[in-house]
């Protein structure tokens, strides 16, 4: 070691620049771990923020306004053509056919609805005419089916099934969660618990978080079973 070499000596300081770029990063990272771990903490216990295709609705390839079909208020709606529509108060099984008796609620077939709006509905409706060109009514193709978008999905390992949830809540109508739009018989009665006021909706949203806790709580306050088999494959 030569005489001028003094062993103590410090490293020279970080330039001020490289000190700003790794604070900017570590607040950077810190904030993108925070943002995922916000995304990731509310999918968890409600829904997802609705961004990167989180929506809780979509756009359906048909405007179906259950306002229109659905409502027992009456209120007044003016339709793509202009005409001034009120409620018809239909029930719910009138469309989801299988909701009392299976799984599935079921989704009426283009044909179902071409019964009504082959003469319903002005021959300008532009989304009226979807339905009747995929129906045959108007067109070459037709016989198409339409491809709903599906609003409400739970993972593929949980088992739902409808029919046993409507028979109980129509049972016990003090369970019922939420408001019905004015209806107060029938499984269209009871659906709010789960999907809110569709009555009330231009276009279907979810509503629910429908996450494990909310039914596990709600199989708990009304005798149901718990264990996994109830819900899980």
């Amino acid at each position: 070691m030569s005489e001028n070499e003094n062993p103590k000596t410090k490293s020279a300081p970080l330039p001020k620049l490289l000190i700003f770029i790794l604070t900017m990063g570590a607040l950077g990272m810190m904030a993108v771990a925070g943002a995922v771990g916000a995304f990731v903490i509310t999918g968890w216990l409600g829904q997802p923020v609705p961004v990167l295709g989180f929506q809780q609705t979509f756009d359906q390839p048909i405007d179906f306004p259950h306002t229109i079909h659905a409502s027992m208020k009456q209120l007044e709606h003016v339709a793509a053509d202009g005409q001034t529509m009120e409620g018809l108060g239909l029930d719910c099984t009138f469309c989801h056919r299988t909701v009392t008796t299976q799984a599935n609620a079921g989704i009426p077939p283009v044909s179902f609805c071409a019964t009504c709006h082959e003469v319903i509905g002005s021959a300008d409706n532009s989304e009226i005419n979807i339905l009747r060109d995929a129906a045959g009514i108007i067109g070459d193709d037709g016989k198409e089916p339409i491809n709903w978008r599906r609003v409400h999905r739970l993972p593929d390992h949980v088992r739902f099934v409808h029919e046993p949830h409507i028979r109980y809540l129509t049972q016990n109508p003090s369970e019922v969660k939420g408001d019905t739009d004015g209806v107060s018989q029938g499984p269209s009665a009871v659906c709010s618990t789960c999907h809110g006021n569709v009555a009330a909706m231009e276009q279907v949203e979810q509503v629910e978080a429908l996450k494990m806790g909310q039914c596990v709580d709600c199989h708990r306050d009304n005798g149901a079973p718990t264990d996994c088999a109830a819900c899980h494959h």
